[in-house]
């Protein structure tokens, strides 16, 4: 194959696919979710999350200065990286849903079944209720992170195309572990 990557400047041409995407969403689960200050620094922290509806779902107190900034600012971002050199961000959209919340109702039990699912069956039952009930507190929101653009990055397409053994516009097919 010739068109080997000499100019490695322009990285736009490395991105994920959607399909991709999806599949990297649904099985990660930790995001930054990134916000600004009032004084404009933007200002990230590590979240576990789901994904669902197209949307990244969060939770935290609403003492965090997170909920009054995405309150007030709500243009923020996710990012999230994963094996193999591939990153997501996404510029979002907040919306916080404070308690008592209809979200909180599907979000509690999905995220205690996420951060659980390796336990064993029985540990996972029991903790799935205690996991609900820490998070069942009135000053706990559900923040609800709405993509409105995509930028993503995958770096074996960048290592294929330097290889010869892939060049852009060519279909890609996942390497197999």
């Amino acid at each position: 194959m010739e068109d080997r990557l000499e100019d490695f400047e322009d990285v736009s041409l490395y991105t994920i696919d959607e399909e991709a995407r999806e599949a990297l969403l649904a099985e990660n689960r930790e995001c930054a979710v990134v916000w600004s200050t009032r004084d404009g620094w933007p200002v990230g922290v590590m979240h576990l999350y789901l994904w669902r509806d197209g949307r990244f779902w969060v939770t935290c107190t609403a003492k965090r200065k997170r909920v009054a900034a995405l309150r007030a600012r709500p243009k923020s971002s996710v990012i999230l990286a994963f094996s193999g050199e591939r990153t997501l961000t996404a510029r979002t959209l907040a919306t916080v849903h404070a308690a008592p919340s209809a979200h909180a109702d599907w979000f509690y039990p999905a995220l205690a079944r996420q951060v659980l699912a390796e336990q064993p069956e029985n540990v996972r039952r029991e903790g799935i209720e205690g996991f609900v009930a820490r998070l069942a507190s009135d000053d706990r929101v559900v923040i609800e992170l709405a993509p409105q653009k995509w930028i993503s990055f995958d770096g074996r397409k960048v290592k294929a195309h330097a290889a010869g053994t892939w060049r852009p516009g060519q279909a890609w097919s996942e390497p197999i572990s």
